[in-house]
């Protein structure tokens, strides 16, 4: 397991405090160069056709080897952003810069340049990605002699070091092996192996260092600093428990050598010491450990803030209880924890067969106790074994039956256990409209008619569920209409209209006096006297019902038109109207009073005038009417005479 707690990752800079007797600032600025903080440089403005050098007063010697840790920050601007820094190496002095694409390098010979640059110049045949690349003598063309090593890109997993953030620069050089080494954020990107003192600077191993940094017709913000970072980790024994002793170890980065270490362990507990002694947090829980270092330059850095946590011990539980054989037997972990993140389990089935993940396919194939063993550990590190006995159990089936019923009567359900060696402790009925029941055999009436999707499962005494079965049923009502009663001619043909057309259904006329088929569901029938007919529907289930029709029959075909009629609303006589025997079409059925005004026309049948006329009552008296119409055989006849309209 790894054990590296939390890695920082972005530049952690210097605090504006300093040490009391910080030493003499040991570098020369050019240019617009600035000094930002104690041991951090701004080379270049975010501004146009500038450029900045900050070289150390102090010469060093390639005949002795060194391992220089930088922060070097490329600005924020990436498509826009440019030039690019380089640290440099050279004799010729601690005034030397220059703007553009040189970055500061170009013309300055003899030297050894090791140089990100961040826009592309096609003259110097640079990469369309933010490169780096090591220079000689001042030539920054790729395709030059002075092209050491490179180009590629700066960063390991990306073409852009534009990003806002800060990234460690280190360059290593090995003066007995005359191997150099470039790194950026921990890893190598270039190498070279060649004699810097006789075959660059001509003997001379004594040489000037430092930053150059440029802009032109583009611009960033570019800086760079000694680096000083605060960071620690553990060994990777260590685990992070209640009650287990944590050791941190120190392993920050600084350009010179670090002096001073003040650590704040998140708890109360400081320490000064370079790698404190092992602490035991007083319980579990979360923390945040602070660390600040300075170096032998009087450099205080930012001060390092990495939550920690100290987890808790896992309280192991799992389950289900039974694993039923016949479905996939998914072993759940149960476990708790108070502080901390599980993340890894390990099963033992206790039959030499083991697994791992919170939810694994448990292995058995056979009834039976099965003693079962799980060790949980956290992220932190912190583990815990327990073990219990889960009965192995087998799954019952069922099946389900339910008939179909007329609407009002009981739907008679039965479940039945197709594994009659497995007895059933519980049964589940869903009948399909939201109700359920743990009967064996319910006996259920709907409440009205429809499709329903009943469903069927049953819990054996183990505890173990059948898979679901499927019992739908249907329930049915059948509603008879024959149709109004009517009047027919005596020989006219009559189309009964039972209103349903619905094939499954039985129809049944009686008597079957008359009627052209008495099993169909619009007989016509021919009459030469009245007849009242009964419907009878029946349904595949069985489902009937009834309905009858009254048919009058007249000689006809004839206008049959009462003499007198009295609306007194007294439910007898109150609409005067007129019986169309045979004649299945009005032209118009008129009134007009005794001063030949119309006061009722109509062209429907049955039709009739209640006795009103322009909304009030008519008075009392001899009325005139004529009705005309087309009769079945499609002859157009009429009659005329008078009414008495009596109060």
């Amino acid at each position: 397991m790894k054990r590296i707690l939390y890695l920082v990752t972005g530049l952690l800079l210097l605090l504006n405090s300093r040490l009391p007797g910080q030493t003499q600032l040991p570098y020369i600025l050019n240019g617009a160069a600035t000094q930002r903080t104690c041991n951090c440089y701004v080379l270049t403005p975010d501004a146009f056709h500038t450029s900045g050098t900050v070289w150390n007063k102090n010469k060093i010697n390639l005949l002795q080897s060194f391992n220089y840790i930088f922060d070097v920050n490329l600005g924020c601007k990436d498509a826009t952003g440019a030039d690019g820094i380089g640290f440099i190496l050279q004799t010729k002095g601690t005034n030397l810069g220059a703007t553009g694409q040189g970055l500061g390098f170009k013309g300055i010979s003899p030297s050894l340049g090791i140089l990100i640059d961040t826009w592309q110049n096609f003259d110097e045949n640079d990469p369309s990605y933010d490169h780096l690349a090591i220079q000689m003598n001042g030539l920054s063309d790729h395709n030059s002699s002075g092209n050491l090593a490179g180009p590629v890109t700066v960063l390991s997993n990306s073409d852009n070091i534009e990003d806002c953030q800060w990234h460690l620069f280190r360059i290593k050089w090995d003066a007995p092996l005359q191997h150099l080494e470039v790194s950026v954020d921990n890893e190598l990107r270039l190498t070279l192996d060649k004699d810097l003192v006789n075959d660059i600077f001509n003997g001379d191993p004594n040489v000037f260092w430092g930053f150059a940094g440029s802009t032109g017709g583009f611009s960033n913000q570019q800086q760079f600093c000694a680096a000083l970072r605060p960071e620690f980790n553990f060994d990777p024994q260590q685990v992070f428990c209640n009650g287990t002793p944590i050791q941190f170890k120190d392993n920050s980065s600084s350009f010179g050598a670090i002096t001073s270490w003040w650590w704040d362990l998140g708890d109360g507990t400081t320490s000064v010491a370079p790698q404190p002694p092992a602490h035991l947090y007083p319980s579990a829980g979360h923390y945040e450990v602070k660390l600040v270092i300075a170096d032998n330059s009087g450099c205080t850095s930012d001060t390092l803030k990495a939550p920690f946590t100290v987890g808790a011990y896992p309280v192991v539980d799992f389950g289900p209880y039974p694993l039923c054989l016949g479905s996939q037997m998914y072993m759940n972990d149960l476990t708790t924890i108070t502080v901390g993140t599980l993340a890894k389990w390990e099963w033992d089935w206790g039959n030499g067969a083991t697994a791992t993940g919170a939810k694994p396919l448990a292995p058995y194939t056979t009834p039976g106790p099965r003693q079962i063993q799980l060790k949980v550990t956290s992220q932190q590190g912190c583990a815990t074994t327990a073990a219990k006995s889960i009965l192995v159990s087998n799954t019952p089936a069922v099946r389900g039956m339910g008939e179909n019923v007329c609407l009002g009567a009981s739907t008679v359900f039965q479940g039945i256990n197709s594994t009659p060696n497995i007895p059933i402790r519980q049964w589940h009925w869903q009948m399909g409209d939201g109700i359920t029941s743990a009967l064996k055999d319910p006996v259920y009436r709907y409440a009205d008619t429809g499709y329903y999707p009943a469903r069927l499962y049953a819990v054996s005494t183990d505890g173990c569920a059948s898979p679901v079965t499927d019992v739908p049923v249907t329930v049915t009502a059948v509603y008879a209409r024959a149709g109004a009663d009517t009047i027919v001619a005596a020989g006219q043909p009559l189309q009964l209209q039972s209103q349903w057309g619905d094939t499954r259904l039985q129809y049944t006329w009686s008597p079957a006096t008359g009627l052209s088929d008495p099993r169909i569901a619009n007989p016509v029938a021919m009459l030469h006297k009245d007849q009242s007919y009964r419907l009878t529907l029946t349904s595949p289930e069985g489902c009937h019902d009834e309905d009858t029709i009254n048919v009058n029959v007249y000689e006809g075909p004839e206008f049959y038109v009462p003499n007198a009629f009295t609306p007194n609303n007294d439910g007898r006589n109150d609409v005067f109207h007129v019986i169309a025997a045979g004649v299945p079409k009005l032209d118009f059925f008129c009134i007009w009073n005794r001063w030949g005004q119309e006061i009722y026309r109509s062209a429907d049948l049955p039709g009739g005038w209640d006795g009103s006329w322009q909304g009030r009552p008519a008075p009392p008296g001899t009325y005139v009417w004529m009705v005309q119409g087309v009769d079945y055989t499609g002859r157009r006849f009429s009659r005329k005479g008078t009414v008495t309209l009596i109060r």
